[in-house]
């Protein structure tokens, strides 16, 4: 299992930012190698993403399922991948506090099994990958969100939806 973690500070409270991280329209405009978004429920989404990781670049078919969505402060997901010769299973949880400047920290933790050539790629270099992919969707949403763009929190949890990999949210 590998585990992924960080934070990211932005200008807004997390009010204001809550409908940009809850709308699939915005997530699949931020997302870096998003080419699909569709949205099923409230809670399932369907996704095709690229991702390169070395030389090495499978275009996943994603299903996620929102876990938990309690506004303004805590989404958790949790997803299944399959590409040709790889495949992921992974959580996420991500905690928004206000900070007292009144912006935003976001901090983030993520637990992944992956499979196939990418994981014989090694914890290191999917940990850098990861690290930038994370950091370009947070610089594109608070652009998104600084540019005033219009969002619509579409998301809500799951009823008694677990996820697939056990995520440490620090808790």
């Amino acid at each position: 299992m590998i585990e992924f973690e960080g934070e990211f500070e932005l200008d807004m409270p997390p009010e204001e930012l809550w409908p940009y991280f809850t709308d699939p329209d915005v997530i699949a405009d931020c997302a870096p190698g998003m080419k699909e978004l569709k949205q099923n429920s409230p809670s399932d989404l369907e996704a095709v993403m690229s991702v390169k990781v070395g030389s090495v670049s499978p275009t996943f078919d994603v299903e996620v399922t929102v876990v938990e969505a309690t506004k303004p402060s805590t989404l958790r997901m949790s997803a299944v991948g399959n590409a040709s010769r790889n495949a992921f299973e992974t959580a996420a949880h991500m905690d928004l506090q206000p900070t007292e400047a009144g912006g935003t920290l976001a901090t983030w933790t993520a637990s992944a099994e992956v499979s196939g050539l990418i994981a014989s790629l090694g914890q290191r270099a999917l940990g850098g990958v990861t690290t930038r992919l994370v950091n370009n969707f947070f610089d594109d949403l608070q652009a998104t969100a600084e540019e005033g763009e219009p969002a619509e929190s579409r998301l809500e949890g799951a009823e008694g939806a677990e996820p697939v990999v056990e995520v440490d949210a620090g808790e």
